[in-house]
């Protein structure tokens, strides 16, 4: 990595926190003072009813009561953003096991676009270290599964209402199938997701013509304009050629190093970096 290049903050492939069990110290970091600030973090409070909750002693109703009473004198948006605060960050660092009762718990949207959807993620993977990209990968997949679940927890109408809205998921699959430039080894996977969750709502979508302004954007292998059955039976063809592509990289880059090995060279952690990471690190015996 080039200690030259400075790191861009960008939340979804941060690594702090992710993957952590819904134990003591994870409240207790999220509680304020975070980072010796007493207006950021959850109050001590509104920490011991999301943990009870998640342990299965309260209900969604019984726990946003008392995750959002009143304080002092703080005023409610200031109260509502500490609410919300450990929500998201619950939602993004917690195990996967969490994710549909922390959905419970949401009615939000503006607050999540601020914090998460964060379009200079790409530059600030390019400023990481490679050898963390694997990792990366997993929290920028799970993010998009936890924008998935959200949307299809109380779909809208249209692809700009409900708990998120669908044009988001339009967002993650056309920037990983319609785009030529898309980081295919975080991109496709996470658009795989939204199939996978999603995948009937935007069917649903293609058969009634579902507009949305992320379709309208250009610049992309389809044209802009509507979602239509089409452009749905498109994805899955482009699913497809991605996963040949795929097949014939990870072909030559095995043969690559067997005939490295076979002329004295070894590659480093081959098996962990292939598909994950860009690069080979060789060394020779």
């Amino acid at each position: 990595m080039n200690t030259h290049i400075r790191e861009i903050t960008c939340k979804s492939i941060e690594l702090d926190g992710f993957g952590s069990p819904a134990a003591d110290a994870w409240f207790d970091r999220h509680t304020a003072p975070m980072d010796g600030e007493e207006e950021t973090g959850a109050h001590t409070y509104q920490a011991a009813a999301l943990k009870a909750y998640l342990k299965g002693d309260s209900k969604p109703s019984e726990t946003a009561v008392a995750i959002t009473k009143p304080h002092a004198f703080e005023k409610k948006a200031d109260l509502r953003s500490r609410a919300l605060g450990i929500i998201e960050d619950a939602l993004f660092e917690l195990l996967e096991s969490h994710t549909l009762a922390l959905v419970d718990l949401l009615n939000f949207g503006n607050s999540w676009s601020d914090g998460w959807k964060q379009s200079h993620w790409r530059k600030a993977l390019a400023t990481r270290d490679p050898a963390t990209r694997a990792k990366r990968y997993e929290t920028h997949v799970h993010l998009a599964f936890v924008e998935a679940t959200c949307e299809m927890a109380a779909p809208g109408p249209n692809a700009e209402d409900g708990l998120l809205p669908l044009s988001w998921g339009y967002e993650w699959i056309l920037e990983a199938l319609e785009f030529q430039d898309a980081v295919w080894d975080f991109e496709v996977p996470a658009a795989a997701v939204w199939i996978k969750v999603a995948g009937e709502r935007f069917r649903e979508g293609a058969k009634k013509g579902e507009k949305s302004w992320e379709l309208e954007r250009e610049g992309r292998l389809w044209t802009e304009g509507p979602m239509s059955m089409d452009r749905w039976n498109f994805w899955l063809k482009r699913f497809e050629e991605i996963e040949k592509i795929g097949e014939v990289i990870s072909t030559t880059a095995s043969e690559g190093v067997q005939d490295a090995r076979a002329q004295g060279f070894e590659c480093q952690s081959f098996s962990q970096t292939v598909g994950k990471a860009y690069g080979l690190s060789w060394t020779q015996n």
